[in-house]
Formats: structure tokens, C-alpha cells, sequence
């Protein structure tokens, strides 16, 4: 196989179950090219993984945009997606190989979701030497075909090696010396393969109260009542790679609910479930709570910055972020979100649901729980 352009003709994304990919484009199989394009164009960035046909899908963009400007790297992507480049496994890693590891510190940031992420993101993104990408799709696609028994581990973390230095590559504006990488919340179940490939990595967990975590679901979410019984129970083999403990609590969940509370809870408690397992195998994290990040965003970015190695002369441009609508600028939230706060019939609604779970789990019991590791400041 050669590396091969992609023409689109139309571009067909829906609002399902399905991670986002190669289906949400129409397109031909075009002309051949030399893979070495890829490295020499800052305007062809990495999109997802074709695994069926063992090839990995870049996009290329306008050469007057700046990716990283998004909230969600993966929407600028298809939004402004020109061509896709079809890349076999084998030249995936020629290419990783003459990229090397060409910047001095990875950051990777992981959360429960709806905790602040995309804000983070944005923070680091104001410093002049750092690519901060949110939400890459490509670690979610890899999840995705991990298989539970970790048969598959060594060949997928080729794989997440070769995308990762390739995702960190320069862009048209930036050069960068720091990449910093915030995932969707289901991405920290493969936090153990990224730490095996990158042990000089820093790693953030940044989590929040679980009911307000709901709450925050709830508002962005515009139709959370697509995750029915039957596209669950469909799929559950997949869905429980991402969210485990859909299996565990399975008998549990309320499908009726139009909120899909549940599901996120479920999200939610996976995610810290995850965390904790990973604390106890040694494995060093920065936890930081939304709510002192929102309370004292000075003090807590300059302890993330310190933590990471960048400059604390930085901290005061990166705050200016939260005077800022943390969704502004490339803005690709949903384009349908709900506007209407939560009623006292939901805000109860959420309480009970979310307790429902965490009186079953033998460890996690409060929706304010405070992970080990977390920085700690006055409150």
C-alpha cells in the first residue's frame, strides 16, 4: 500500500453513537503521493485511524488556519478539512522516525469531562513555545480497538508512539518546544500505554464534583436522549472500553431518562476509578479540582506551570483566558446546545442518580471526592 490522497466530495457527519472518522467524509481513492508531504506541510495534521485498513487518516486545512485556535481540534479539522492523505501503518512510522522527539517536554491532560479541560487547554495555549491540541480524536480510535486482554498492546503502542509525534509536529504558526494534549475523558483508560511510550510526560487528571459535572452534561449536551437501551446494549462490548463500568452497573441504568445522567455518571466514575488505579500502580499524576482552578485560577496555574517547567513570567497572559469565554475564538461546541438552566426537579433528579452509583462502588462514595495527588490550596 502507498500513501494516497483522498478526494471529498461531501461531508456527512451525524450526531450518533459512532466516534468520529473516516465515515463522516464521502470521498474517492485518488493519486499517490510522496508520504514526505506530510512532514513538509504544517498544514496537514493528523485526523484518525482507518484500522480496517490499517492506515492512518490525515486532513489537510487552509494554510491561513490555525488549528490549535479551537476548542476541539477534531471539529476544526472537519470543518475545514480540504483532502484527506490515507497513510499505511508501516510509513505512519518511517515518518514518526524522521520527526523524532522533537520537543522538550509533553504535557497530556487528562479529566472526568465537562470539568474545565477545554478551558486548561486554552490556557496553555497563550504561551508563544506551546502546541495545545484539544481533543485529538486519533486516542480515542485507538481505544476504541484495544482489545480488554491487552493482546493487541504492543502493536497499538506503535501506533500511539508514531501518532503522538506526529500530532506534536509544527504548525503554521508555531514551532513548538511543548505539546500539550488534552483528551475526552474516556482517554485516560489508555493513560498506562502513553506513560509506558512517554515517561518524561507530564500528566494533569483534572476532575469536579460529580453532580455539577452532570450538570455541565446536561447544558452541553444538545440530545443526550440518542444513548437508548438499544444503542447501548448494541454496542456494549465496544461502549465498555470506553466507560467500564457500563458492564458493571448495567442493571442499573435508567434508559428512560432524557437527560442520559447515567451514562454520564458512569463517565464520570470510570474516570476516577481509572485515576485511582493508576495512583496505586506508581504511576505520578498533578490532580487538579475545577473548582479551586475557577476559585483561584492565579495560584493554580502557576503551581501547573511550575509543575510542567514552563515560565511563571507566563502566568498572568495565560489567566487572561478566564476573562474570556473559555469557548471563544474557533468556537466548535456543539451547535445545538441546550441554553435553559436546570430546574430543582433535575438538580434533585441528579443528586439521586449520581448516588445511586457511588453507594455500590467499594471506594469512590461522594460526588466531592478528593483524589491522592490532588494540589491543595487555602479554600
Amino acid at each position: 500500500m502507498s500513501t494516497r490522497v483522498l478526494h471529498i466530495k461531501s461531508k456527512q457527519r451525524t450526531n450518533s453513537i459512532s466516534l468520529e472518522g473516516l465515515q463522516d467524509f464521502d470521498y474517492v481513492e485518488g493519486e499517490t503521493i510522496n508520504p514526505n508531504t506530510i512532514i513538509a506541510n504544517s498544514h496537514i495534521s493528523l485526523y484518525c485511524l482507518d484500522s480496517q485498513n490499517k492506515r492512518a487518516i490525515f486532513v489537510e486545512t487552509p494554510l491561513d488556519i490555525e488549528l490549535s485556535n479551537a476548542s476541539f481540534f477534531h471539529q476544526a479539522q472537519y470543518e475545514y478539512a480540504q483532502r484527506l492523505i490515507a497513510v499505511p501503518y508501516e510509513q505512519l512510522h518511517q515518518l514518526a522516525e524522521k520527526i523524532g522527539d522533537s520537543i522538550e517536554q509533553l504535557v497530556l491532560i487528562y479529566s472526568v469531562g465537562f470539568c474545565g479541560s477545554t478551558l486548561l487547554s486554552k490556557v496553555f495555549h497563550q504561551v508563544d513555545t506551546v502546541l495545545s491540541l484539544s481533543e485529538p480524536i486519533i486516542f480515542s480510535h485507538i481505544l476504541g480497538i484495544r482489545e480488554p486482554d491487552g493482546i493487541s498492546d504492543a502493536e497499538l503502542a506503535k501506533i500511539l508512539h508514531s501518532c503522538t509525534l506526529l500530532l506534536c509536529k509544527p504548525t503554521p504558526t508555531i514551532r513548538p518546544s511543548y505539546c500539550v494534549l488534552k483528551f475526552r475523558g474516556w482517554s485516560i483508560e489508555i493513560a498506562d500505554l502513553m506513560y509506558q511510550l512517554f515517561p518524561n510526560a507530564k500528566i494533569i487528571f483534572l476532575y469536579r464534583n460529580a453532580e455539577n459535572a452532570a450538570r455541565s452534561f446536561i447544558r452541553a449536551t444538545a440530545n443526550p436522549a440518542f444513548l437508548t437501551k438499544n444503542t447501548i446494549e448494541n454496542k456494549m462490548e465496544v461502549l465498555s472500553r470506553f466507560i467500564p463500568l457500563l458492564k458493571t452497573y448495567a442493571d442499573l441504568i435508567d434508559y428512560t431518562n432524557s437527560n442520559a445522567i447515567d451514562i454520564y455518571s458512569l463517565m464520570w466514575l470510570s474516570a476516577m476509578q481509572r485515576y485511582m488505579a493508576l495512583y496505586t500502580q506508581g504511576i505520578s499524576m498533578c490532580a487538579v479540582r475545577y473548582e479551586d482552578l475557577i476559585r483561584n485560577p492565579q495560584q493554580v496555574v502557576t503551581s501547573i506551570f511550575q509543575y510542567c517547567g514552563l515560565p511563571i513570567s507566563d502566568v498572568d497572559k495565560a489567566c487572561r483566558v478566564f476573562e474570556q469565554d473559555s469557548k471563544s475564538g474557533l468556537n466548535f461546541s456543539p451547535k445545538n446546545p441546550r441554553k435553559n438552566d436546570i430546574n430543582s426537579q433535575e438538580i434533585g433528579e441528579i443528586s439521586q442518580k449520581v448516588a445511586k452509583f457511588l453507594t455500590k462502588h467499594p471506594e469512590i462514595k461522594t460526588s466531592d471526592f478528593i483524589v491522592p495527588g490532588t494540589l491543595r490550596f487555602d479554600r
